[in-house]
């Protein structure tokens, strides 16, 4: 496959930022006493801070904990960014290096909020070249809505969906591709491809290296 347009989600593949986010929910529910794990963690990987929130507060039945954990959290995240705990995933340099190359478009649809993203980028001080960004702030509905993915497609000047694809790590990210009619590649984070992410995407790959390969 030779796309025309690529888009990437951003945490789990373009940034290891997953590792980051759990270091501070973890020091934010160890303070507040809430019992948290990484398996826990994982449920909410690839959904909105709206949907950790909803299901937390069913879960502690405590809603003024939930808030005060989530703005705990937000706090330790950028210190622990400036730290330089933020990295970019294995083979996205060479990924859009190869991308540049063959003058291919690439974009980033980012469930994360759009202030965020460009702390992000300041603080790693690089130009990733991406020629558009979509946020959380740019739709109403978070993934497994396709709604990002359609979005981030039609304002990169809608080429044919089948020429499109979509890099994601999560099953929400890949039904959301899915129930936007694009293809998508699946590269693993923290959590496993589920029977129908293996059944429901382009492929499954290691880590983004192995995707360029395949690309060229």
């Amino acid at each position: 496959m030779k796309p025309e347009l690529v888009i990437f989600d951003m945490d789990g593949v373009v940034f290891d930022s997953e590792k980051v986010y759990y270091t501070a929910n973890k020091m934010a529910a160890d303070e507040l006493g809430i019992t948290y794990s990484m398996d826990y963690y994982r449920r909410f990987i690839g959904a909105g801070n709206e949907q950790m929130m909803t299901a937390m507060t069913e879960d502690l039945g405590d809603a003024s904990l939930v808030r005060k954990f989530m703005e705990r959290s937000f706090s330790l995240i950028n210190p622990l960014v400036m730290e330089g705990k933020l990295e970019l995933k294995k083979g996205f340099l060479e990924l859009t290096s190869s991308l540049q190359a063959s003058r291919t478009p690439y974009v980033l649809a980012s469930s994360n909020d759009r202030k965020q993203i460009d702390f992000y980028l300041r603080t790693l001080k690089m130009d990733l070249g991406f020629n558009l960004i979509i946020s959380a702030d740019d739709v109403s509905q978070a993934k497994p809505s396709p709604e990002i993915f359609n979005q981030a497609w039609q304002k990169a000047g809608h080429p044919v969906k089948e020429k499109t694809l979509v890099i994601e790590d999560s099953h929400n990210g890949i039904l959301a591709a899915n129930r936007a009619q694009i293809p998508v590649a699946m590269v693993p984070d923290l959590i496993q491809p589920t029977d129908y992410d293996t059944q429901n995407t382009f492929g499954v790959f290691h880590d983004l290296n192995e995707l360029t390969n395949l690309l060229n």
